[in-house]
């Protein structure tokens, strides 16, 4: 059975769960060094605070319990109308259509309800399971960036995916 994926605004109840998840190196492998580690609950309140003020940030929901996180970052200046998109998803919930279903929710909205025309994330090589998401959404490859980041002592190529409101 296909679970119900909602994307909704983040809670002060979502808290236990996004330390416990962003505490999991298996999660946080392929996502941006400037999460915390450890990450704790002060943290976790933070980010909650922040996303107040965002409708580019949502909460991954599936039958009723946070799972996840979606966003995304617009671009500066002539930039402003495409945005970077991240996501993950709490290790116990991969490999259930989850990702693939809140991308597509949250690509959806962000082209009727922005200015919003490009969407581009840039994807480790090794991230086989990323790819898949954004290719059963439609992204495209643009090319692969050699060296393009350094994290735990290694250098990683990575894709450059995107995705243009038609």
């Amino acid at each position: 059975m296909k679970p119900h994926v909602e994307l909704r605004n983040f809670s002060i109840s979502d808290v236990d769960l996004l330390v416990k998840y962003m505490n999991n190196t298996e999660v946080t492998q392929y996502i941006t060094d400037a999460i915390p580690k450890p990450y704790s609950s002060n943290d976790a309140v933070w980010w909650v605070n922040h996303t107040e003020k965002s409708n580019l940030i949502q909460a991954i929901d599936v039958d009723g319990m946070f799972v996840g996180c979606i966003s995304a970052t617009r671009g500066n200046f002539e930039y402003s109308r495409g945005a970077e998109l991240g996501y993950w998803v709490g290790r116990d919930f991969w490999n259930r259509g989850i990702a693939t279903e809140a991308v597509s929710q949250f690509t959806a909205s962000l082209f009727a309800n922005t200015d919003i025309v490009r969407l581009f994330v840039q994807v480790v090589s090794t991230n086989v399971a990323s790819m898949t998401v954004l290719k059963k959404n439609g992204y495209m490859c643009d090319g692969l960036l050699k060296n393009a980041s350094y994290k735990n002592g290694q250098f990683y190529d990575e894709y450059l995916m995107s995705k243009i409101k038609l």
